[in-house]
């Protein structure tokens, strides 16, 4: 048997981590073979052998009815990890005050690759919440406000990249296409700030503004959920201005 050589390693292993991206997702029952292929673009027989390989790693496991989803040691490593990249803490002091001010669900959003995942969430007072996703939820980047927030600041040349190679996902959302894609980024960057209204959760909509790093480099959103009759158009912009002084504040504290 010929060894095997380094691009080939190389297109494993990234391969391998596509799958566990896809994993990754809000699927709580876990994904069969044949999605996983599917979403991943990679043949059948070939996602076969890297989940059998992952689950004897122990990053995959199997449920019932031949279903994939992340294994044990992809919580021991995202625990290992979480000392470094966890930066959850810089934004607890804002998340609880738009709570209190607004009333409403905020969510932290964190760029992970093509994807946009909650890092965290806080439910507030109204008893009409909008529960529009799940913390550890992964998304296509530009699919939820806080990923449509992060792709509309980013070069145009990088959006288009994203776009593309999220296209064939957005099947999973039945109003969103890659035209509506690019309207809404094009809307969010006329706009200043990302709404997301029915698109992806009926009855919701959720208004984010993306975060900066030191070298004005989004890699994250903070956003607000509401019911529809809570985010009508004309509270939207105000709401907006008060995540900005929240983000523009501890983006400032990362350049001091």
């Amino acid at each position: 048997m010929a060894e095997t050589t380094t691009p080939d390693i190389a297109r494993s292993l990234s391969r391998a981590v596509r799958i566990l991206r896809i994993l990754a997702g809000p699927h709580a029952s876990g994904l069969a073979l044949t999605e996983i292929a599917k979403r991943t673009g990679i043949p059948r027989p070939t996602a076969h052998r890297l989940l059998r390989q992952l689950i004897v790693d122990g990053l995959v496991a199997m449920r019932k009815q031949h279903k994939y989803v992340l294994g044990p040691l992809a919580f021991e490593l995202g625990l290992a990890a979480a000392s470094w990249f966890d930066f959850r803490s810089r934004y607890q002091q804002s998340i609880t005050k738009l709570t209190e001010i607004t009333g409403d669900t905020v969510y932290l959003t964190a760029r992970s690759g093509f994807d946009a995942v909650c890092i965290d969430r806080r439910e507030g007072a109204s008893p009409l919440k909008g529960l529009t996703v799940s913390v550890g939820s992964r998304r296509p980047l530009g699919v939820g406000v806080g990923g449509l927030a992060i792709i509309s600041e980013l070069p145009p040349e990088e959006i288009e990249e994203i776009v593309i190679e999220n296209a064939s996902r957005l099947d999973q959302f039945k109003n969103l296409t890659l035209d509506t894609m690019r309207v809404l980024i094009a809307e969010t960057q006329a706009r200043g700030f990302a709404v997301s209204g029915n698109l992806v959760t009926l009855g919701v909509t959720a208004v984010g503004v993306a975060l900066f790093d030191a070298r004005r480099r989004p890699y994250g959103a903070l956003c607000v959920a509401a019911r529809n009759e809570r985010m009508r158009s004309s509270r939207q912009e105000s709401v907006a201005r008060l995540i900005r002084d929240e983000t523009e504040k501890i983006c400032a504290a990362l350049v001091e």
